[in-house]
C-alpha cells in the first residue's frame, strides 16, 4: 500500500472518530481538530493522484515531464492547510467570546487525541523519509501536515486538560491556538511550490553544477548555469567555452562528459544541455 494511500484511510478513520468523539464530549478543540482532518482526507487525496500523475514519463504535449503536477498539488496542499487554520482559529475565536464558561469537555476525549498524535507522528515520519528520498514536494507537504496535527492534537490535549481542571474555556482557546498554527505551518509549502512555479532556481544547486563543470578537464570557463526546477526534480542548461581549436567531434565528447559529472553528483538532476563556445584567447581576435 502506497503512503498516499494508507495516510488518506487513516485520516478518514481519524475525522470521523474526532468528529463523533467531539460531539459526545463536547470538545470545540477536538472538534476543529476533527475539520483539520477532514482537510486532510481532500489534501491526501490530491496528493495521491499529484504523484501518479506527476511520474508519468514526458509525451508530445508535455517533452519535459509531468513533474509540476506534483508542485501545482503541493501548493493545492499548502493552501488548504491555511484555510483549515484560519477557519478552526475564527471557530475557536468566537466560541472562547460569545461561551467562555461552557461546561468542560469529558475527559474521554483525552484519549482520542492522544491516538491522534501517534497515528499522525508515524505518518509524518514514513512520509518525509519516503518524500525525501524520492525527492516529492508533495509528499513533503504532506509529511509536514502529518506533523501539524501531532502539535494540533497535543495542544487540544492541554486544552481538554486545563478545562477540565476548572477553566472550560481553555477548550476553545486551544482552538484558535491550533488554528494559527497550521495557518503559518501552511505558508511554507505555499512559498516553496510557488517559488518552483516561478522557476526560482535554488542557489546552492546552481554553484554545485558551476563547480563540477569547471572541473572537467578541457572547460576553460563556465559562461552560463541556468537550472529549471520541473517538480522535485530540475533541468540543466548551460554554456560553456572551449578550445577554439578542437574539432566538432572533440567538443560533443566534452560536453558529453560535462553532462556525465553532473547527472552522476545529484539524482534529482534529469536533463542535462551543454552549448560549447569557443574561448577567445587574449589578444586574439
Amino acid at each position: 500500500m502506497s503512503v498516499q494511500l494508507a495516510a488518506l484511510l487513516c485520516n478518514i478513520a481519524l475525522a470521523i472518530m474526532k468528529f463523533v468523539v467531539g460531539a459526545l464530549a463536547g470538545s470545540r478543540a477536538l472538534i476543529a481538530d476533527a475539520f483539520n482532518s477532514t482537510g486532510d482526507v481532500v489534501a491526501t487525496l490530491v496528493a495521491w493522484l499529484a504523484f501518479r500523475y506527476g511520474a508519468r514519463p514526458p509525451d508530445e504535449d508535455h517533452p519535459y515531464g509531468h513533474g509540476n503536477a506534483e508542485t501545482l498539488a503541493g501548493l493545492l496542499i499548502g493552501g488548504m492547510i491555511c484555510a483549515t487554520g484560519a477557519f478552526i482559529f475564527v471557530d475557536g475565536l468566537v466560541a472562547a467570546v460569545v461561551d467562555p464558561e461552557r461546561v468542560a469537555p469529558d475527559r474521554f476525549a483525552i484519549w482520542a487525541t492522544l491516538v491522534t498524535a501517534g497515528v499522525k507522528e508515524v505518518l509524518y515520519r514514513v512520509s518525509m523519509t519516503v518524500g525525501r528520498r524520492n525527492n516529492s514536494p508533495t509528499l513533503l507537504a504532506s509529511a509536514r501536515d502529518h506533523r501539524a496535527d501531532v502539535f494540533a492534537s497535543l495542544v487540544a490535549l492541554l486544552g481538554i486538560l486545563v478545562a477540565n481542571l476548572g477553566w472550560p474555556a481553555f477548550d476553545a482557546i486551544a482552538a484558535t491556538a491550533i488554528g494559527v498554527y497550521i495557518f503559518l505551518l501552511g505558508l511554507k509549502p505555499v512559498r516553496d511550490n510557488t517559488a518552483i512555479l516561478m522557476h526560482e532556481a535554488p542557489p546552492e544547486l546552481t554553484r554545485t553544477v558551476s563547480r563540477l563543470a569547471a572541473a572537467v578537464p578541457g572547460v576553460i570557463a563556465v559562461t552560463q548555469v541556468r537550472v529549471q526546477p520541473l517538480g522535485g526534480s530540475h533541468r540543466v542548461d548551460m554554456i560553456l567555452q572551449v578550445d577554439g581549436e578542437l574539432s566538432v567531434a572533440d567538443a560533443h565528447e566534452l560536453a558529453h562528459r560535462v553532462e556525465g559529472a553532473v547527472l552522476a553528483n545529484d539524482g534529482s538532476i534529469l536533463e542535462v544541455h551543454v552549448h560549447v563556445e569557443p574561448h577567445a584567447a587574449p589578444g586574439r581576435t
